[in-house]
This record gives structure tokens, sequence and C-alpha cells, in this order.
């Protein structure tokens, strides 16, 4: 380890005591006084054939948080999962078939035990995974989060079946106008440690990994009501960002 790396490490520790409390203070008043937002209505599946080619769909799956739930957004297809196939079927120039299964307040280890058996369809073509300000907030620790997130990414990984997978880092907390300091800070560190064995995780299984960690700042137009949650044109936003880890496919030799 370098001395520069074990500086930080310190550094990061010495804010963690001092943050703690004033952190937790601030937690508690948040979770009384933060608005209640639903989550999307609709459908949770549906297709997206922006160019009118037809043809057999590729199949996507987005499971997850309240983000997959499209908390913040009218309907599943002005959410996340909705604008991501959108971007994908103009991308690839083919129909989408999407799903989204997500629930508010879910952490990866519920997200593994309830929220994967709703899958209507368990052979997607491509799986995007987005999760972890739940964790982060719980404060679970890097070692249980990699545990669960191994054992949800083992219900997708098969040798005899290619596959697109996604994980999706935690968005940036300090950048959430619902969140103060030191609040937005101490979670801040919490996310950086998760998306850091998300990351190893994936270089490990040969999958993509997109980190928001140096997404540029979000504006108030990216926030909800609760100015937690993405708001339609934040869906679209975080859309796009994930939508660049999904490599064009290479096209068949003629």
């Amino acid at each position: 380890m370098s001395t520069s790396v074990g500086s930080e490490r310190i550094r990061r520790g010495w804010l963690d005591v001092v943050q703690a409390g004033p952190a937790l203070v601030q937690g508690h008043r948040l979770v009384k006084t933060i608005p209640r937002l639903q989550e999307a209505t609709g459908p949770k599946k549906g297709l997206a054939d922006a160019c009118g080619t037809g043809g057999t769909p590729c199949r996507l799956l987005v499971i997850g948080e309240s983000t997959v739930a499209g908390t913040g957004a009218p309907t599943h297809a002005l959410a996340l999962t909705g604008q991501l196939a959108e971007g994908l079927s103009v991308r690839r120039h083919r129909p989408v078939a999407w799903e989204a299964q997500g629930a508010n307040g879910a952490t990866l280890e519920r997200i593994g035990s309830e929220v994967l058996v709703r899958v209507q369809h368990p052979d997607p073509d491509i799986v995007v995974l987005v999760a972890g300000a739940n964790d982060a907030m719980a404060g679970r620790t890097p070692a249980h989060w990699g545990g669960d997130l191994r054992r949800i990414l083992a219900a997708f990984l098969d040798p005899g079946r290619p596959r697109e997978i996604v994980v999706a880092g935690v968005p940036p907390f300090r950048f959430f106008p619902a969140l103060p300091v030191p609040l937005n800070e101490f979670l801040e560190r919490r996310a950086s440690r998760l998306d850091a064995v998300s990351a190893r995780v994936c270089t490990e299984l040969g999958l993509a990994f997109v980190s928001f960690a140096d997404d540029p700042p979000l504006g108030d137009a990216f926030f909800a009501a609760d100015r937690f949650h993405p708001s339609v044109e934040g869906y679209g936003h975080w859309a796009a960002f994930l939508l660049d880890a999904l490599k064009d496919p290479r096209p068949d030799p003629a």
C-alpha cells in the first residue's frame, strides 16, 4: 500500500468518526421530513421500437431499488427502465422488450430474496442491476455487500448463455439537495466502499461496472419533488449514462 493511499484511508476513517454523530441526527430528521413519493404506475414491462424495425426484440431486465421502481416518475415508460430501453432501441436499431423489477427501500439482500422472484421473463439478453443507496444508508458492510452481489449475479451467469450484465454504481450523494452536510459526505464515503467491491467483482467476472463518482454535478431538474429521487429528466440522464456501458454488438460477418 502506498503512503498516499494509507493516508487517505486514515483521513476517511477519521472523518467517519467525527461525522457519525451529526450524520445520524440528520438522517433521523430526514426520515421524518422528506416527502414520500409513490412508485411509478402502469405496466412494469413494455416494448420500445424506436425505429419501427419490428422483428425479434432484445430482452432487457432492470432490477434494483426505488429508482428501478420508478419513484419520482409517473410511469415506468418514463422512468429509468423505459428510457433505457428506448435509447437502446435507437442505438441498436431493433425492438427492446423491457421489464422493471424494483422496490422502494430495497437493499441488495432484499433484492436477492424478494425482487428476483418477481421476474416474469427469466431469460433476459441484458441485465442491469441498480442498487446501493439503501445499503449505504443502512451501513451495510463491504463484505456483506460483496456476498449479496455475487449471489444475485450468479442467477444470470451461464457459460452456455451469452448475456450482457451491467452493475450500476451508487449515485453521488454529495449532489443530492435533500441531504445536508455532513450527511451527504458521510454516505458518499460509505457508497464508495461498496462501489470498490462492485468494481472488483465485475472485473473478476468480466462484467461492466458503471461508476457515477465522476458524473458532473446534478442540477435541480435532475430531481423529483423530494429532492432525492430522480425526475423524468433525471432518469433520462441516468439512462444515457448507463447506455454507454452497453457496447454495440459486432455486426454479423457477411
